[in-house]
């Protein structure tokens, strides 16, 4: 698998799993590089649920490592991550759907308002 394909069954992973419906969001998880946010591997994964050993060492710098739902540490020793690709994912689609509900709220005031100094 090329790496233009881990990231194409990456970003189409995060459809899945974080329940996406905007295509320009999953393709720009599938060209943006996470690995150009990350530094240079082999990686700290993190091991969800195992305070003894919150990471693991992938088993070289190959970045098709990293295109999984994982969290990926910037500093193990302050447990620093890029986070979860799917936690990401939904937030950003939460601020979408805010920025939408708050420009047609916006709107629907202004077309109340404008109805109401309108001479019938």
């Amino acid at each position: 698998m090329t790496l233009d394909q881990a990231r194409r069954a990456f970003a189409e992973e995060l459809e899945a799993v974080a329940h996406l419906e905007t295509p320009e969001l999953v393709d720009a998880f599938a060209r943006v590089p996470r690995e150009a946010f990350l530094g240079a591997g082999p990686w700290q994964i993190g091991r969800a649920l195992d305070l003894d050993r919150p990471y693991r060492t992938t088993i070289d710098a190959d970045p098709r490592r990293i295109y999984h739902d994982v969290l990926v540490a910037i500093d193990p020793v302050r447990q620093l991550n890029n986070g979860q690709p799917s936690s990401l994912a939904r937030w950003i689609v939460d601020v979408i759907d805010r920025t939408r509900t708050v420009k047609s709220s916006r709107t629907t005031r202004m077309t109340a308002a404008a109805r109401a100094a309108w001479p019938c």
